[in-house]
């Protein structure tokens, strides 16, 4: 049975429940309002600016947040919000701090029209329903990213020659939760947990306890490896600690205190119970479309990360013999131009490593019947290059074509990636039993 549906004549209403605190009804009308505007129509710092539909409040924040970040706090970096998938932009902390401006103007007006309320006990109920469901829908997200290897993908195979100094904070744990698909599934697990916990009513307070400990994690990594998601992370923590402040004094006298207690059930919303019924019906069929919606979309991103190139051409390969406008030039890490190796992995992308380590990303067109494959960089319009290939033998490409106005002739050799000294991170692999440790 579900505890809130036995407690009807719990139900709040203004006659029966307690005469709230001027200070509660105050908090609780801030809280509502930057609530509100925070998830709407998208929560800050979470996915930038990739939402293409219109939004007129969007809009407007458009035109604010500009104007406040110039006028008001006399910044000098870029307002405009970005689509990088992301967030933490400096547009994000400045609506941050519109939000929370415009949430306390609607406090001051809310508590000067609505001064003689006794309480909000039945709509702070219904925020309650409200803050669950927005945080176990991204917890929903967040755990069939990583259970189907969308966020977290294996990494690609320029990341094994790249060298480890010019590895990113961002791009060391990216690289290191990739590797590692036990531990990416196992912060799948445990988001996906807390998700579902917090879709049933009476198991709040677990869902909320165990949500909010996955996301301190995560919000260390973000802090830890500088990852553009903190402002998203940290209200994730704050809701979680919104749902369990009925629960508060009961877990410290059980953690804390060594007291025997009893969570508080939950508080029915409505006097009929088939009304009751029919919300947790609902939580439930929000979590159920979200599940199924979620994780098909996560195994179809898995899907795209995992469709390489052709096996013929995809792998490592190291420039044995280059010249330069028929100019040979030899393997000296003075020799800024020349190629040291060509990494062919992912459809639509090819990456070239020069002799002083740097590498470069090009977009990529394969043409296999002919032989042919073309390069392009959209930062540069002008800038192009065509090749033709020829595989000598399965492990040895000839390479001939312009690049960049330049022609450009290399044989390439492919490297072997089963070559544990090499490649220890690919081929070491999980130990029961380990005589000495095997640190590097």
């Amino acid at each position: 049975m579900i505890p809130q549906l036995q407690q009807e004549a719990a139900t709040p209403s203004s006659e029966n429940a307690p005469q709230w605190s001027t200070a509660t009804k105050i908090a609780f009308r801030f809280a509502f309002a930057y609530f509100l505007l925070y998830v709407y129509p998208r929560p800050v710092g979470s996915l930038g600016a990739g939402t293409v539909y219109g939004n007129p409040l969007r809009d407007m924040w458009h035109a604010v947040v500009p104007w406040v970040g110039i006028h008001v706090l006399h910044l000098a970096g870029d307002l405009t919000e970005v689509a990088n998938g992301s967030g933490d932009q400096l547009y994000d902390y400045v609506l941050w701090l519109c939000i929370a401006a415009a949430a306390a103007m609607a406090t001051v007006v809310w508590s000067t029209l609505d001064r003689k309320r006794r309480n909000y006990e039945q709509l702070y109920q219904w925020m309650r329903v409200f803050v669950r469901i927005v945080v176990a829908v991204a917890m929903i997200t967040y755990g069939s990213d990583k259970l189907w290897r969308m966020q977290f993908p294996a990494p690609g195979l320029a990341r094994y020659v790249d060298t480890f100094g010019r590895t990113s904070p961002m791009g060391l744990l990216w690289a290191t939760m990739g590797t590692s698909r036990a531990y990416s599934f196992f912060g799948g697990v445990g988001e996906m947990l807390g998700g579902l916990l917090l879709l049933v009513p009476r198991f709040t307070a677990l869902g909320a306890l165990v949500t909010g400990a996955v996301m301190t994690n995560v919000l260390m990594l973000n802090f830890g490896y500088d990852v553009p998601r903190k402002i998203y992370s940290i209200h994730l923590i704050a809701f979680c600690l919104f749902l369990l402040i009925p629960d508060m004094r009961r877990i410290a006298d059980f953690f804390v205190l060594n007291r025997q207690t009893q969570l508080s059930p939950p508080v029915p919303l409505f006097r009929d119970r088939t009304m009751n019924y029919g919300i947790v019906a609902l939580q439930a069929l929000i979590g159920v479309g979200a599940l199924f919606l979620l994780c098909t979309q996560a195994h179809k991103d898995q899907v795209k990360n995992e469709t390489y190139i052709t096996a013929a051409v995809r792998g490592i390969w190291s420039v044995d013999q280059f010249a330069l406008d028929q100019v040979p030039r030899p393997p000296l890490l003075t020799e800024k131009e020349r190629w040291q190796d060509v990494v062919f992995d992912q459809p639509n992308a090819l990456v070239i490593q020069t002799m002083d380590g740097v590498q470069k990303r090009y977009y990529l067109r394969l043409d296999t019947a002919n032989q042919k494959f073309f390069l392009w960089s959209p930062p540069d319009k002008h800038w192009n290059a065509s090749f033709t290939y020829q595989a000598s033998t399965p492990d040895r490409l000839i390479l001939e074509g312009q690049f960049d106005g330049k022609h450009i002739s290399a044989e390439l050799q492919r490297i072997n990636l089963s070559d544990p000294e090499r490649f220890l991170l690919l081929n070491r692999g999980v130990h029961w039993v380990n005589q000495f440790p095997q640190n590097r």
